[in-house]
């Protein structure tokens, strides 16, 4: 069993690196909306007519701006 300093820094590690991933992908200039919607794994697909964002796993609808 791991100490609790130990799993306190191995949680605020993987923190970190999915924090650098965001930004990084941010930083790309990376238009793509991540679904994200319960745990969802895909990107929305945009229709630019519309200004809608759908997901084609779940369905999830939003808008753009």
């Amino acid at each position: 069993m791991m100490s609790r300093s130990v799993t306190t820094s191995v949680i605020g590690r993987a923190s970190n690196m999915r924090r650098m991933r965001r930004r990084a992908s941010a930083a790309n200039g990376s238009q793509r909306l991540f679904c994200s919607t319960n745990g969802c794994p895909s990107f929305l697909v945009i229709d630019p007519t519309t200004g809608v964002a759908t997901c084609p796993i779940c369905g999830f609808v939003r808008r753009t701006h």
